[in-house]
């Protein structure tokens, strides 16, 4: 038993498919999500605000009147913070942002030079030879993408969007 698991263990495909394996099952374990995590780590915020106001902000929704610490209980710290004034009055609007992935395939046909460390007829040594061939490539950028603001007049949600996204 222990010969053939030192066995598997020398090929290291193996090893780090079992390593990611490993790392996979630990984090199932331990998934809790952000916004649990925003409620273990502020216990007094969460102290300070009403019960109906703690219950929206566990289920990541706000209203309009909760205190800025119900926001960012219910949907985290904003990506961007706007302050401004309104006939006078102060205001603050909170921004979150999201990021949707954007894919692009190319294709190239082309004919060059290249080195190459790992050509077999030269044992590793950089050699420049010539290479044709057709390239299929894969190149993902990502997208920010508004997924919600809210606006505050003296500390207090006045109004607020969201495109479900969150």
């Amino acid at each position: 038993m222990v010969r053939t698991f030192l066995s598997i263990m020398n090929r290291p495909l193996t090893t780090i498919a079992l390593a990611g394996w490993i790392i996979f099952l630990c984090s199932c374990a331990t998934n809790t999500s952000m916004r649990e995590r925003r409620f273990e780590a502020n216990p007094s915020i969460v102290a300070e605000l009403s019960e109906d106001d703690a219950a929206l902000a566990r289920e990541g929704r706000i209203r309009e009147g909760m205190p800025k610490q119900g926001v960012f209980l219910a949907w985290g710290r904003p990506d961007d913070v706007r302050q401004g004034s309104k006939s006078g009055v102060p205001y603050e609007t909170w921004h979150y942002t999201n990021f949707r992935a954007h894919s692009r395939t190319h294709l190239s046909l082309g004919y060059g030079y290249g080195l190459d460390p790992y050509y077999p007829y030269y044992r590793g040594r950089y050699y420049r030879h010539p290479h044709f061939g057709f390239h299929p490539s894969v190149s993902t950028t990502y997208i920010p993408v508004k997924t919600g603001s809210v606006e505050f007049l003296n500390d207090k949600v006045v109004s607020w969007e969201t495109s479900g996204r969150q």
